[in-house]
């Protein structure tokens, strides 16, 4: 399916994508190349490549999984497409997952979300893809509440959907599973990262992205749990709605407001290197505690130079990777197989309240294990 067939809303956000993220592979074509040939062109992402603190033994045991039951199935009619909830460089890492499951399987990545979190352009790519052709996607929801039926309506059609990175509610839409960290833990450990850095606790700051999306939701609620009974206490939310630009600002806003600040947790990927360069220009390293989320570039450098004391990592490549296979193995087996096949491999199964879940982990980095993750970043970006 080539990109010129798609209806964007602009002209402009297909040309923010290519240039915010690189060559995506949107204008290939999937084929049909039988599952049983791909390793013979591809080499497999190997079992003992980990990020720091993480082991994914029995994540590439799942992929292997579904490898088996796909060998020798034609792979005419798979068009797997990820939507991410914005194009920070966070996803840069989800888009090589992609890319590398799609190599091994022998068919087209496809890449695409909105430039800066913007609920209609990601409620327009869903209906784009429900109504061009896809088999599937896999998606980081910006609001269930709102989105849940657009997903709902691509299902009843026909279309595969798994939920990444934000899990989506049973009670808004069916994503058949959630392949992502657990969310209110990763909170926790940053919680606990924070009363850390504070041992005689203080104020802090907590800024994110969102204040609807599932993920952000419950990490916070797991930052707060983990600082209950403690004498860190949470002072403000500052919410920048998907916005870098934002985010600087209320990092500014945030220390200008409060003398007493000892700290800043920020949840989204860019929101803690927004505060590292907030803390930095106003000579305060040392006195406010940054702890970040994920691995851009700025919370390498803050990490570095001691603006930020340590980030809660995720692995946004292994989300990537897994939901590819799962996505194209409902086209080619169906739900039912694939169910069957990942059942094993689940971290909780499927309830009234909450899709089936498939972890990906949490981990903590810091100054100390640093290089370790360069090294992993640089290994899985050959995929």
């Amino acid at each position: 399916m080539k990109l010129k067939a798609r209806k964007f809303p602009t002209k402009a956000l297909s040309l923010l994508v290519a240039v915010a993220m690189g060559a995506t592979g949107l204008g290939a074509t999937a084929g049909a190349t039988p599952v049983a040939q791909a390793p013979k062109a591809a080499a497999l992402v190997p079992v003992t490549l980990h990020p720091p603190s993480f082991n994914d033994t029995k994540l590439i045991g799942l992929r292997n999984a579904l490898l088996n039951a796909l060998k020798g199935k034609s792979m005419s009619g798979v068009d797997v497409w990820e939507v991410v909830n914005i194009l920070a460089t966070y996803w840069v890492a989800g888009k090589d997952g992609n890319a590398a499951a799609a190599k091994e399987l022998g068919i087209a990545p496809h890449f695409e979300g909105p430039s800066q979190g913007q609920l209609t352009t990601q409620v327009s790519m869903y209906e784009t893809l429900a109504s061009t052709g896809a088999s599937g996607y896999f998606t980081s929801v910006i609001d269930p509440v709102s989105e849940g039926s657009i997903i709902n309506k691509a299902v009843k059609k026909g279309l595969d959907v798994v939920a990444i990175d934000s899990p989506v509610p049973v009670k808004y839409a069916n994503t058949f599973v959630y392949i992502g960290t657990p969310n209110y833990t990763a909170g926790h450990a940053a919680g606990e990262a924070m009363k850390k850095a504070l041992p005689g606790g203080g104020d802090v700051a907590i800024l994110t992205g969102s204040l609807t999306a599932t993920n952000a939701l419950q990490r916070i609620a797991g930052f707060k749990a983990a600082l209950a009974g403690s004498n860190v206490k949470v002072i403000t939310t500052a919410n920048d709605n998907g916005s870098a630009g934002q985010a600087a600002t209320n990092a500014d806003t945030v220390i200008a407001s409060n003398a007493n600040l000892k700290g800043i947790w920020g949840v989204y990927s860019y929101d803690g290197p927004a505060a590292a360069v907030a803390v930095k220009s106003k000579g305060d390293i040392g006195k406010i505690k940054v702890i970040s989320d994920d691995t851009e570039p700025g919370t390498f450098t803050g990490l570095k130079d001691g603006a930020v004391v340590a980030s809660v990592i995720q692995q946004p490549f292994m989300q990537a990777y897994l939901a590819t296979y799962i996505v194209a193995a409902m086209h080619v087996l169906g739900r039912g197989a694939v169910a069957k096949i990942i059942k094993p491999y689940l971290t909780s199964p499927a309830s009234a309240a909450n899709t089936a879940v498939i972890s990906t982990g949490v981990g903590t980095l810091t100054k100390a294990n640093l290089s370790a993750d360069e090294a992993y970043t640089a290994a899985i970006a050959k995929y």
